[in-house]
C-alpha cells in the first residue's frame, strides 16, 4: 500500500450510471498521473475534499449543497441541477468559500463555460447558439444556463421558450436548400436592443427549430457545438463528441483545476447576475419567417399574399413559386420583424381567400439570408 502524504485529497464520485462508471474507470487507471497535474496525491475517499457528480437528475441536491457547505470542491455535470439550482449552489460556494465547476453539465465535452465566465468576462456577448442532441441532456436546461453566463442575468427553465423539433418534409428541405438554408434543432440565446424600446435591452432564450445559412458553422456540424457571438471577439466556435467519454473529460479536467485550486489558493470563477435583464416575451423578439404557402393558382394571388405581408409591416426578402396540380406553392421569405408582427401575418394570410393552408413555418436565424 502506498503511503500518501497528508496532503493527499480524497476524491469522491457521486452516481450510480454509466457515467459515473466511466469516470471511476478513468480515476482508476490515471490517478496518479491526475493527482501529478494537480500538484498532490489524489485518493479515494468517502469524506471527499473533492466531490465529482456523475448523477443527472435534481436528487443530489442535498448532497451538493452540505459539500459546498462544509467548504469541499464540487465538480458536476448535472444540467438540471445547475438549470434549476444554480444560484442556491453558487450562494453555498460563494458563503462557505468553496469551489463549484459545472463546464461538464452544458453541451458535454465541448469547453463553453470557461470562455463565458473568463475568457470573455471583458467583452459583451450578443448572442449564443447552440445545436445539441435530442436524446442528450435537457436543451431548455442548457439553454438557461447559457443565457446565464453570457448575459449576467439569471435566467430560469420557465423562462426559456420551447418548441418541439419534427422531422421536416423533404419537399421543405429541398425548397430551404435552394434558399441555402438548413434545418436545425437550435438553441437561441440573444441580447436584444431595439430603437421601438427606448433602446432598453432585454434578452431572447428559445429553443425550437431553425433555418441557417450553409455557411453558418452550425449549419452542418455534428452536436452539441455552440457559437459565441461578441462585440470585440466576433464569432468563436465550440463543437466536440456527445459521448460519457467527452463528459468524463471534462469532469475530470475540472477536478484537476478544482485541486489545483486547494493546493496553490484561487477560486472557480463564478456566475453573475448582476444585470438583471429582463426576458423578453416571445412577441417582442425579432427574427424572420420561412413560409410555405399553398395558394390557389390564379391571377393576382401573389399580389394578394404581399399586399397582406406590407399591410403587417414585415417585408419579404426572397419568394418562390412552385406549381402542384391545381394549386401553387409560395416559399416566402421574409426580413427580420418582431415575432408578434409576424404571426399577426401568419393569422391574417390563414384568412385569405387565396390560401388554402400554410404547410410549413420556421423561423430562420443566424446571418441575414441573401435576397438574390
Amino acid at each position: 500500500m502506498i503511503d500518501h502524504p497528508r496532503s493527499a485529497l480524497r476524491v469522491a464520485v457521486l452516481g450510480t450510471g454509466a457515467l459515473a462508471e466511466q469516470v471511476r474507470r478513468i480515476l482508476g487507471e490515471t490517478l496518479d498521473d491526475l493527482g501529478e497535474r494537480a500538484g498532490t496525491p489524489l485518493v479515494p475517499g468517502s469524506a471527499a475534499d473533492l466531490l465529482v457528480d456523475a448523477t443527472d437528475t435534481t436528487d443530489s441536491l442535498a448532497t451538493v449543497l452540505d459539500a459546498l457547505r462544509a467548504g469541499r470542491s464540487v465538480i458536476t455535470a448535472n444540467t438540471a441541477l445547475v438549470a434549476e439550482h444554480g444560484h442556491r449552489l453558487s450562494g453555498a460556494a460563494e458563503e462557505f468559500g468553496a469551489d463549484l465547476f459545472f463546464e461538464a453539465a452544458v453541451a458535454g465535452g465541448v469547453p463553453v463555460v470557461r470562455p463565458l465566465t473568463q475568457s470573455l468576462s471583458g467583452d459583451q456577448v450578443r448572442q449564443v447558439l447552440g445545436v445539441f442532441p435530442p436524446d442528450g441532456a435537457n436543451p431548455v436546461a442548457q439553454a438557461a444556463i447559457l443565457a446565464t453566463l453570457a448575459f449576467h442575468t439569471r435566467v430560469d427553465v420557465a423562462d426559456v421558450h420551447f418548441e418541439e423539433f419534427r422531422d421536416p418534409g423533404p419537399h421543405d428541405l429541398a425548397a430551404a436548400a435552394a434558399l441555402s438554408l438548413r434545418l436545425r434543432p437550435l438553441t437561441v440565446c440573444t441580447r436584444i436592443c431595439e430603437p421601438e424600446d427606448g433602446g432598453k435591452e432585454k434578452i431572447s432564450v428559445r429553443v425550437h427549430p431553425a433555418l441557417l445559412r450553409e455557411n453558418h458553422p452550425l449549419a452542418t456540424v455534428d452536436a452539441p457545438a455552440v457559437t459565441v457571438e461578441a462585440d470585440s471577439a466576433g464569432r468563436l466556435m465550440f463543437s466536440g463528441r456527445d459521448d460519457h467519454r467527452a463528459v468524463a473529460s471534462a469532469l475530470l479536467g475540472e477536478m484537476v483545476t478544482a485541486a489545483r485550486n486547494r493546493v496553490n489558493g484561487g477560486r472557480a470563477p463564478r456566475a453573475s447576475y448582476y444585470a438583471e435583464l429582463p426576458v423578453a416575451p416571445l412577441g417582442d423578439t425579432p427574427t424572420r419567417y420561412y413560409l410555405n404557402l399553398r395558394v390557389t393558382d390564379h391571377a393576382g394571388a401573389l399580389a394578394q399574399v404581399a399586399s397582406i405581408f406590407a399591410e403587417h409591416g414585415v417585408s419579404i426578402a426572397r419568394i418562390r413559386q412552385e406549381h402542384h396540380d391545381t394549386d401553387a406553392h409560395l416559399i416566402v421569405l421574409t426580413h427580420r420583424a418582431r415575432e408578434s408582427a409576424l404571426t399577426d401575418t401568419v393569422d391574417a394570410l390563414v384568412e385569405a381567400s387565396c390560401v388554402r393552408a400554410i404547410l410549413t413555418r420556421w423561423r430562420v436565424e443566424g446571418d441575414q439570408p441573401p435576397t438574390g
